[in-house]
């Protein structure tokens, strides 16, 4: 499914056959599943199939994150500022430009702390627009010894949007039916819904 919607434009009438074939064949290979929690399709081809391909195709924190979405009530998730996913956030052009925006202000002002909230699409590295994309954030910083100590804690619900209409008119349409598909799941249970938060520390020179 995720190979599909990732490589594909999507030019048949109706898109759910063909991502019904697709997960077909991967729910033959689970048939002897004891799990009696989960709902057609279950979580085991998704372990199976699509976490793998997600891996692969977009990257750990993707995979990890629909791996943990398979739990049956999957608890939510806590990445500090050493973790791989607060490292990868750390490198991205849009929390760069969130923490110099921040510390410009700061610097013309010459306070000694200042704190913001807002939201951010992180669209710039494949794996985190799949895993986070919108994320919200709390962005706080401390002015000691001329130098900005920074703080910026994320938060996103991990869920799928549905929207029948872009599976017809849409650039990725196949992409689309998936997502429409991963939301139906989720109201079976298939998928859970969790929030993950992340913190991510800074630091940058301050006004003297």
């Amino acid at each position: 499914m995720l190979v599909y919607a990732g490589n594909h434009t999507f030019p048949f009438e109706n898109p759910m056959v063909e991502i019904e074939k697709t997960w077909v064949r991967g729910v033959e290979k689970v048939k002897d599943s004891t799990d009696t929690v989960i709902y057609y399709p279950d979580r085991k081809a998704f372990a199976l199939v699509a976490v793998p391909i997600a891996r692969k195709k977009y990257g750990d924190i993707t995979a990890n994150l629909l791996q943990h979405s398979l739990d049956y009530k999957p608890g939510n998730l806590h990445f500090n500022g050493w973790s791989y996913e607060a490292q990868q956030i750390k490198k991205s052009k849009e929390h760069i430009a969130i923490v110099n925006e921040e510390v410009k202000k700061a610097n013309a002002n010459k306070v000694k702390s200042f704190s913001y909230n807002g939201s951010k699409g992180l669209e710039s590295d494949k794996d985190l627009y799949n895993a986070f994309h919108n994320m919200y954030y709390e962005i706080s910083g401390n002015y000691i010894d001329g130098e900005w100590r920074i703080n910026t804690k994320y938060y996103d619900i991990y869920n799928f949007e549905y929207n029948f209409k872009q599976m017809f008119t849409g650039h990725n349409k196949l992409g689309w039916a998936a997502a429409n598909l991963t939301n139906l799941m989720e109201s079976w249970g298939t998928i859970n819904e969790y929030t993950s938060y992340v913190t991510v520390t800074d630091t940058r020179k301050a006004w003297k």
